[in-house]
């Protein structure tokens, strides 16, 4: 089966690892040079309180999805000092 997916940010880009991991060949298109989106800004996922939004994806299994975006993300190795000191204080 192929699946062919017009990614619109986090909804697109989970369909396309569902239909992956279901064994179909997908192929993903975007109209810009960045997986955009209402939870990426930039190209970064974890600023801004997105880094807790991150973690609690990835331990609620969403690990596939996040570590996609970390892959290709335009700005990478970023720390966000701020964000692991507000996660840190729960």
């Amino acid at each position: 089966m192929k699946v062919v997916v017009m990614v619109r940010g986090w909804a697109g880009c989970a369909a396309a690892i569902s239909a992956k991991k279901a064994g179909a060949d997908v192929s993903i298109f975007e109209k810009t040079y960045l997986l955009l989106g209402p939870g990426n800004v930039g190209g970064i996922m974890r600023n801004k309180r997105r880094f807790t939004a991150a973690e609690e994806l990835i331990t609620l299994g969403a690990g596939d999805l996040i570590n996609i975006t970390d892959e290709n993300s335009r700005h990478k190795h970023m720390d966000f000092q701020e964000e692991r000191e507000f996660v840190k204080s729960f």
